[in-house]
């Protein structure tokens, strides 16, 4: 390896060094941002569910309500980090008596 080959490579170490720590901050913020989005799902089952419990309804019963199969619908009320589908979300409330509704809020920013 040349002088000028070597002083490139170190300089490519040094900058790669220098952004891990941006990196590894980058990643924190997108693991928080992802536990807080994945609490928002669980904790919108949640109240699902103890809607669909309060409402008196068995989960073949909101199988044939919904065309959902048992097993998907117990993974969605009893899976620590749901992603259902808005689609998903308004066949549920509508099969417990309830109306899907979505609003906005400032944001904080990242």
């Amino acid at each position: 390896m040349s002088d000028d080959e070597r002083v490139a490579f170190q300089q490519a170490v040094a900058q790669e060094r220098a952004a891990r720590s941006e990196n590894v901050a980058a990643a924190a913020q997108t693991a928080a941002r992802l536990r807080s989005e994945a609490e928002l799902s669980r904790q919108t089952m949640t109240l699902l569910k103890n809607a669909r419990v309060a409402a008196g309804v068995s989960l073949s019963e909101m199988e044939a309500r919904t065309g959902m199969q048992k097993s998907a619908l117990s993974r969605l009320e009893n899976n620590a980090a749901p992603n259902p589908t808005l689609a998903t979300l308004q066949r549920y409330a509508v099969a417990v008596g309830k109306r899907l509704t979505l609003g906005f809020e400032d944001a904080q920013r990242i």
